[in-house]
């Protein structure tokens, strides 16, 4: 049995080892780029409210989270702060992310492949058969995961955006990103608050050691710092839109309307709090800010890459419209960003891919969990314009919406052994 996972971010990763764990022989993991992350690589924010920790406490006692408990939480440089505008929060070091996912990778006995692209899918009636890879490489597998996301390269930010602002992605040297059936299906794109699509980001990332000392004590010791802007910089509004309706529904938050937090995310800080792209022009305008240098994207003053321009449509249990033996995962399978969101819907994708294999019907997760009814709420947005403009999180106030938020730890693990699915994500599926 053959699974093979495109796309080596927090979904990609998640999925693999899912699949590994639930007794699939060969999984193989394939990465366009030289770094596993993805986007992870510039979030530094683990965990943003009660909503976030209850869904880590549920993937947890399903046997998934592989990317927070093994990854994410090792590396945290701060648990549980309270910012402004971001209840409970955990920050982690984005310059350790890389190292410790290949370690992981490669002592799970997952086969990686590194600077590899996908240039050709061959399918027959309807399941892929087979990937031909940028090297030359014929890749065949049972069943297929496309963790690729919903970036479409430099055609992408050119068209919607300010073209190429030199992000993580690096479509110049590794090519642009891609799906293993993006040319054959109807690709859905997320709107942003002007109604056009994709969205941009809300961060950027600096050095600390451009800040001012003060900040620099300020942000390492409490792990952020909080910085109002002065009435004299005026903001860029047109800026603050493309980053999605949600983004502009927190930016009316009078707390963080025209203010700017500094997170610690080791070695940088992350620019956020969703006002900051409105100022990107203006930051060394800023007391303690005089002297920063906008290091990811290296051209941020300039705009940021455009995001949900490829979102593949699905079923609730994350297989592709239309296919048999493709599941999708991360922001290739829904317009939620947020990472925490991404990586546990590469634990679902890997376990049913994993099922398929075993020749079992893959699972629709229970409206009782909390992922369960966030996996559907997102799939129905998706399917209108209205829907799209929204950027979903699975947060208190959307979970407590779907009538599943539960803060309890005991209560969460109890709820799962109640539907008999207590660590499926880790255990041999047995035929």
């Amino acid at each position: 049995m053959k699974i093979v996972v495109v796309g080596g971010g927090a979904s990609g990763f998640s999925a693999a080892k899912v699949a590994k764990n639930c007794g699939v022989e060969e999984v193989t993991l394939i990465e366009r780029t030289d770094t596993l992350g993805g986007w992870a690589l510039v979030s530094g924010i683990g965990l943003c409210g009660s909503g976030s920790f209850s869904i880590l406490q549920e993937a947890t006692a399903l046997g998934g989270a592989s990317f927070y408990n093994e990854i994410v939480l090792p590396i945290a440089t701060h648990s549980e702060l309270m910012m402004p505008g971001f209840d409970r929060a955990m920050l982690f070091n984005v310059t350790k992310l890389d190292a410790r996912m290949k370690r992981n990778i490669y002592e799970s006995k997952i086969n990686l492949f590194l600077e590899e692209k996908v240039i050709k899918t061959e399918i027959y009636e309807n399941k892929i058969k087979s990937i031909l890879l940028e090297s030359g490489k014929t890749i065949e597998a049972d069943v297929f995961i496309d963790a690729t996301g919903s970036v479409t390269g430099l055609d992408g930010c050119e068209d919607y955006g300010v073209g190429c602002v030199e992000c993580i992605q690096r479509c110049m040297r590794f090519g642009d990103p891609k799906g293993l059936v993006d040319e054959k299906i109807k690709l859905i794109s997320s709107l942003d608050a002007n109604g056009n699509k994709g969205v941009t980001g809300t961060s950027y990332l600096i050095p600390i050691a451009s800040l001012s000392l003060k900040l620099q004590k300020q942000v390492q010791s409490n792990g952020f710092a909080y910085i109002e802007v002065p009435e004299n910089i005026k903001p860029d509004i047109n800026r603050g839109k493309k980053a999605g309706s949600h983004s502009m529904s927190i930016m009316s938050q009078p707390i963080i309307k025209n203010n700017i937090l500094l997170a610690d995310i080791g070695g940088f800080v992350k620019v956020t709090a969703n006002a900051a792209p409105r100022y990107a022009n203006s930051l060394r305008q800023i007391e303690g800010l005089e002297d920063i240098v906008i290091s990811q994207p290296l051209s941020g003053h300039k705009g940021h890459a455009v995001e949900g321009l490829a979102i593949a449509p699905r079923d609730n249990k994350m297989r592709v419209e239309g296919y048999k033996n493709l599941f999708c995962a991360g922001i290739k399978s829904s317009h939620s960003l947020f990472l925490l969101d991404v990586s546990i819907s590469g634990d679902f994708a890997g376990y049913n891919a994993a099922r398929y294999c075993f020749g079992l019907e893959p699972l629709e997760l229970s409206k009782n969990l909390a992922f369960g009814a966030f996996t559907s709420y997102v799939n129905e947005l998706i399917k209108s314009e209205d829907g799209l403009k929204k950027s979903p999180q699975a947060d208190k106030k959307t979970l407590t919406k779907l009538n599943v938020f539960k803060e309890d730890k005991n209560e969460i693990i109890e709820n799962v052994k109640k539907l008999n699915l207590e660590n499926i994500f880790n255990k041999q599926i047995v035929v």
